[in-house]
């Protein structure tokens, strides 16, 4: 019988039974719920042969019979029948998921889980941790191994488990082979009950048996999991009961915790349950503390989170017990823990089938604080862990050897037993903590935290209102930290862990403020926000091309200022939109703390005047007013004298045949002949303003060296004409 699932059984009773589908099922229920599940397979398999009107039900009783009984691959089955009409009861959804997993089908567990996730609407630390670990699995195989292991000798066809370092270099372990007393056989899986055996080294990574442990100590009924003080003169066993009461029909399988001293004479004195012991519910697989100071153990009495929990008694006088204290939610799930270990350093090492692991029981280590509290929960890894179930960890003072037992394929029997030696140390992760902020030192919240190791994305998370954010490193690797927020650029922290004697490390990441220009544009005469207003942008990233955008509807832009241009920027901005007079502003100024940077003070708007001007145009090599611009000249001075408070830029430009040097000269002689006939035409000079850009801001593509018809060249030879200045605060 594999006693590690022992624990179990109440909560299974409760969870995993009910009233049958019809009579049909009332005698393979009654065998089911007085735990006898290889006859109640029998059962429910010989109804199936005959009727199949209660199939969904008898499909969901055989996967859970299975599952109980450790058989991942038969649960897989039947359950796979019962998912697909089982809305009722969505909890099938996730013991199906979790039989996949045991089944390496790591892919299609994933949904199943989602599927449970989504039908069940439950609160579930146990669903939380699988969504937050889907990696779990890549993670793992990316870490490698992290230890040698070897199959010791005693392994057989039976059970096998539990290694436990004993005096004259011996281990005591627990075992159900055919020389133990325990020649009952268990109703549960039909294999004989538990003793404690006693085992030789025999080299340096193996064991071979030598006998049964101690008459005083086994039974006819299971005995298990073992624990001995420093000296060996006191153990802490498991043991199911000697007297079942007949009232519940099914106590044959509830565990007990059993004290027992060594006497002078070698022999160990008659056991004697500990205070807290009870027929209500289970207390097993205690663990001593390295002081002698706890007594660490697994129940599910209540007050329990899930089917089974680890807690801590303390150790008194005389080796009494006080009372015990569950170690709560960072420990417990709501599955199975089980099978504590603490070592000389007080890490807790544990199985578990809650927390996110490769499938069936995984072993976690919980890394004990100078504060008296665990914390930074790990996966054990490769190759502690596989898909089946990992359980019984135990290490040497040393930490260079240990033993853990498992069921994974390729083993002697149910349960065998593994010694390891580790091939690197088992260290807590590091805990950073770190805060993101700006160049100016202010809390940058709600951060897009990335972590990388050796280039590869690790996770991810945000950080808090106050830019507060955690990671669990492991030691001796190298880690880059990206931090993303709008409106900054990227923090970017690089370090390692290597030679690193802290547990605890803080780190700032800064993001570089990105500043932004901010410009609304409205109409001069209604107010009105104009949208699609192309604004062109020169200056922007120090460049002499021109950077293009367009208001939004709500009449707006935004751009962000380029990091080397966070202290200082000038900017020339072109306002344009037909129908409406283009508009110049010049735009120097220094950015202060403020991220958002207006164009105008105060947050005032850019004013358009809805007034269509037509650029002049020049012949070939000429400067002279043509007689088509002369008309648009005309009307540009009536414009002038009707808006007497508009002061204007005539900008000319030129082709781009002849040098760079003669066409600046050439368009700057195009605007001083356009000034001056406006002011012939009597506007003050005082509102004119003459600049020539020779051939740098061409319209189309006729740059050097680019062949293009006469109309092409035509369309650059000429003047356009730009607000520069207004009263806006009309």
């Amino acid at each position: 019988m594999k006693i590690k699932h022992l624990l179990s059984l109440f909560f299974v009773f409760v969870f995993f039974t009910g009233l049958g589908q019809s009579n049909k099922t009332q005698v393979a229920d009654k065998l089911f719920d007085l735990f006898k599940f290889q006859e109640a397979i029998k059962a429910y398999k010989k109804i199936l042969r005959r009727d199949r009107r209660d199939a969904i039900y008898i499909y969901k009783k055989l996967g859970d019979a299975y599952s109980i009984i450790s058989q991942p691959e038969e649960a897989e089955k039947w359950y796979s029948e019962a998912v697909y009409d089982t809305d009722d009861e969505p909890i099938y959804y996730y013991r199906y998921a979790m039989a996949l997993r045991q089944n390496k089908k790591y892919d299609k567990s994933i949904e199943w889980m989602t599927t449970y996730k989504q039908k069940s609407g439950m609160s579930d630390s146990r669903l939380e941790e699988f969504f937050k670990e889907l990696d779990i699995v890549e993670k793992v195989k990316r870490e490698g191994n992290k230890a040698q292991i070897y199959g010791l000798s005693i392994n057989s066809e039976y059970t096998e488990y539990g290694g436990t370092y004993y005096e004259n270099n011996q281990i005591v372990y627990t075992s159900n082979n055919i020389s133990a007393n325990g020649k009952r056989r268990s109703s549960y899986d039909n294999l004989p009950f538990t003793d404690l055996m006693l085992a030789n080294r025999h080299e340096q990574n193996d064991f071979v048996y030598n006998r049964r442990f101690s008459t005083a100590i086994n039974t006819n009924y299971h005995e298990s999991s073992p624990t001995f003080n420093s000296d060996y003169t006191v153990m802490f066993f498991t043991r199911n009961n000697m007297n079942p009461q007949k009232k519940h029909n099914l106590r044959e399988y509830n565990l007990k915790i059993y004290r027992s001293l060594k006497q002078q004479d070698g022999t160990w004195s008659q056991p004697e349950e500990i205070h807290f012991d009870s027929d209500e519910y289970n207390c097993a697989h205690p663990c001593l503390s390295k002081d002698g100071k706890y007594l660490f153990f697994v129940s599910d009495m209540p007050g329990t989170l899930g089917k089974s929990d680890i807690y801590k008694a303390k150790v008194n006088k005389n080796w009494k017990l006080g009372y015990p204290e569950n170690l709560g939610k960072n420990i417990n799930t709501e599955g199975t823990e089980t099978f504590p270990y603490v070592d000389q350093n007080g890490n807790l090492f544990f199985s578990s089938d809650g927390h996110a692991g490769l499938g069936g029981l995984d072993i976690f280590v919980a890394f004990y604080t100078p504060q008296g509290r665990f914390f930074m929960l790990k996966n054990m890894g490769l190759p502690y862990n596989s898909s089946k179930d990992d359980f019984a960890f135990v290490i040497n003072d040393a930490h260079d050897e240990g033993f853990i037992s498992s069921n994974r394929l390729g083993g002697q029997g149910f349960d065998d037993i593994y010694m390891f030696r580790p091939t690197e140390m088992i260290r807590p992760f590091i805990y950073l903590v770190a805060y993101t902020k700006d160049n100016n030192g202010y809390i940058v919240p709600n951060a897009r935290v990335e972590l990388y190791s050796n280039e590869k994305l690790i996770k991810t998370k945000y950080s808090l209102f106050n830019g507060h954010f955690t990671f669990l490193l492991d030691p001796e690797k190298n880690y880059k930290i990206v931090a993303h927020r709008k409106g900054y650029e990227d923090g970017i922290l690089k370090f390692n862990t290597f030679n690193s004697t802290k547990s605890r490390v803080e780190k700032d990441v800064v993001l570089i403020q990105n500043k932004k220009i901010k410009a609304c544009v409205a109409d001069y005469d209604t107010k009105k926000l104009l949208d699609s207003v192309e604004i062109k942008i020169y200056g922007h990233n120090h460049a002499n091309e021109q950077y293009v955008t367009y208001t939004k509807s709500n009449g707006c832009i935004e751009f962000l200022v380029p990091p080397n241009q966070q202290q200082e920027v000038y900017y020339e901005f072109e306002f344009r939109k037909k129908n409406y007079l283009p508009k110049r502003l010049n735009y120097k100024h220094k950015l202060g703390k403020d991220t958002v940077n207006w164009i105008k003070p105060n947050k005032q708007y850019v004013y358009l005047h809805k007034l269509k001007l037509n650029p002049i145009y020049f012949d070939v090599n000429r400067w002279d007013i043509r007689p088509d611009a002369a008309k648009e000249l005309d009307k540009i001075a009536e414009m002038m004298k009707k808006y007497p408070e508009i002061k204007l830029s005539m900008e000319s430009h030129t082709d781009s045949r002849r040098s760079k040097a003669y066409n600046l000269s050439l368009s700057q002689k195009r605007a001083m002949t356009t000034m001056q006939y406006l002011i012939k035409s009597g506007i003050d000079p005082k509102r004119l303003k003459a600049k020539g850009f020779g051939e740098s801001r061409l319209v189309n593509k006729c740059s050097d060296g680019v062949k293009c018809t006469k109309a092409e060249h035509q369309m650059n030879r000429r003047t356009e004409f730009m607000i520069i200045s207004d009263e806006e605060n009309k």
